[in-house]
């Protein structure tokens, strides 16, 4: 499998894109859950929301991509699933830098 290129900031994402993207970084569950029930609004992500998409020379916004495609995923109520979002955008964020400081920090 050939690995998809992520959209700019900003960018909105199509459907059928949305679902190689889901298969290309294992969100089986979630992509099953939009085909059931389409968000009503597009998806596009804004990369790190109050953080920059870049922390000395290193992008997170692979990182804030992955974390905005779940939350776009979620519905009301589902607060346990965006904090485990939110943990494993930290995890992700620790990885990339190879430091927990700053993925503490965001978190």
């Amino acid at each position: 499998m050939v690995a998809i290129a992520l959209p700019a900031v900003n960018e909105p994402v199509d459907l059928p894109t949305i679902k190689k993207l889901y298969a290309q970084f294992g969100l089986h569950a979630l992509w099953a859950k939009i085909e059931r029930d389409p968000p009503l609004l597009p998806f596009k992500s804004d990369g790190c929301s109050a953080w920059p998409d870049e922390w000395q020379g290193v992008s997170l916004y692979p990182a804030a991509f992955l974390h905005d495609l779940k939350y776009w995923a979620g519905y009301p109520g589902e607060h346990v699933e965006r904090l485990v979002a939110d943990a494993e955008l930290m995890i992700d964020v620790a990885r990339v830098l190879n430091s927990t400081l700053v993925a503490e920090t965001m978190f």
